[in-house]
């Protein structure tokens, strides 16, 4: 039977080493504990929680799965906190240019109307065909 490939997701079991990747109430980051009961929601909403007896003598509750890493995969997690980051930022600066797009397209319609930067230009040319049959203007 093969062996079951761990990954960062994959949930800790009882009595297998971790190590803090964020600083914890008694658990400062870098603290190595072992993992002594898992509880939360493993299966549906992927909400899985520790108790963790740790190093410098805590022993602490319902820590996060995110919060823990096991200490050989380290470098995979930051290597994934760097990915996240650069893809949140991408994120960011694509949702400021689009937020900054239909002021452009507004300031360039005439700056009147903001909103018919947001409607297509063939239903607005319907728009003003229509108003210019039904009331002559």
């Amino acid at each position: 039977m093969p062996k079951k490939v761990l990954d960062l997701d994959t949930p800790f079991r009882r009595g297998e080493r971790v190590l803090t990747v964020r600083d914890i109430a008694g658990a400062p980051e870098g603290t190595e504990g072992k993992v002594k009961l898992t509880n939360g929601l493993h299966t549906t909403n992927n909400w899985p929680r520790y108790w963790v007896r740790f190093e410098n003598g805590e022993f602490i509750g319902q820590v996060d799965h995110d919060d823990l890493v096991r200490p050989k995969m380290l470098d995979a997690w930051h290597d994934r906190e760097t990915e996240r980051a650069a893809a949140a930022e991408a994120a960011a600066n694509a949702a400021a240019q689009a937020a900054d797009a239909p002021a452009e397209v507004a300031a360039a319609d005439g700056g009147g109307n903001e909103l018919a930067a947001l409607i297509p230009p063939h239903l607005l040319e319907r728009s003003r065909a229509a108003r210019q049959r039904l009331l002559g203007y």
